[in-house]
């Protein structure tokens, strides 16, 4: 899955530059735990639908299981932290693939989830992903709009608890 994605720089709107690559389990663990120390139960309920950093880092090889021929992990990375991450669980069988992307919180508003959304929204299209979906909390606004403006097209659930979006890839 690495050669899907070559790691590059990219600059975020404060002028500093990060690098975004494929996350490694084997060296990568202990700076996600960090990144998600950096997250207000907010941001971990509109990624995790979890609110309590302990249950996430009580089992961290959970969260960050990375199955190459089914899931691929694309991290922002300076100086050895790890600032966000977006994720593609693929089942490339059916040509599709789930989608997330989480950003830290000191580091929400410098255009870094768009970046990770694009990068990895490429390498779906590079693994032949023809369908991209999404399940997004209500209460998640800024991922909603940041999703429509680069094609995704959201149904509420019936029960209004959650957002379905899907996003036509062409490969």
């Amino acid at each position: 899955m690495s050669r899907v994605f070559v790691s590059q720089r990219v600059t975020l709107r404060d002028g500093s530059e990060v690098v975004l690559r494929p996350f490694r389990p084997d060296r990568d663990l202990s700076a996600w735990c960090e990144m998600i120390r950096n997250c207000s139960p907010e941001t971990l309920w509109r990624r995790f639908e979890l609110r309590r950093r302990d249950t996430i880092l009580a089992r961290p090889e959970d969260f960050c299981r990375c199955d190459p021929g089914n899931d691929f992990i694309l991290i922002a990375e300076r100086q050895g932290k790890i600032l966000g991450e977006a994720r593609l669980c693929l089942c490339l069988a059916e040509g599709i693939a789930e989608f997330c992307v989480l950003v830290a919180d000191p580091w929400q508003g410098l255009g870094l989830g768009s970046l990770l959304t694009d990068a990895a929204v490429d390498a779906a299209r590079r693994l032949g992903v023809r369908r991209l979906l999404v399940e997004v909390v209500p209460e998640n606004v800024r991922i909603v709009r940041l999703l429509e403006k680069r094609g995704f097209v959201f149904r509420r659930a019936p029960d209004g608890l959650i957002f379905y979006g899907e996003k036509i890839l062409e490969c």
